[in-house]
């Protein structure tokens, strides 16, 4: 994957053939030597095994594999339609900090309010 050629943390889920269920990854949210230790989030679970667990693992494996790589943040922009995605990445610890207004393209193409979620590591520090 794209993120672990680039050094960074990511996940892939396969099935007993080896078609792939789900990824996860961390993209940079910067460039700047200050917002090291900050990675933007990335989940994809094939829609045909939504509310199967997938999520679940795959959000659960690059948060441990977010810290092992020390980022403290992780940063998830989720748009309010995406009732799924918000739900999991609450149940993970991601809080709500922003509202971005027409910061993305939503499936239907339009403009949308993205919603920001972040999550602080309690085992990586701000060094």
């Amino acid at each position: 994957m794209v993120a672990r050629a680039r050094g960074l943390p990511d996940v892939l889920a396969r099935g007993p053939h080896g078609d792939v269920l789900g990824w996860a990854a961390l993209s940079p949210t910067s460039p700047r030597p200050v917002y090291r230790g900050v990675g933007a989030v990335s989940v994809y679970v094939d829609p045909a095994l939504a509310r199967r667990g997938v999520g679940r693992a795959l959000l659960g494996a690059l948060i441990v594999a977010s810290e092992r790589a020390w980022f403290w943040t992780l940063e998830a922009g989720i748009f309010p339609e995406n009732a799924g995605s918000i739900a999991l990445h609450e149940r993970l610890g991601f809080e709500l900090w922003a509202c971005a207004g027409g910061s993305g393209r939503c499936r239907t193409g339009d403009g949308g309010t993205l919603r920001c979620y972040e999550r602080r590591s309690a085992v990586v520090g701000e060094d």
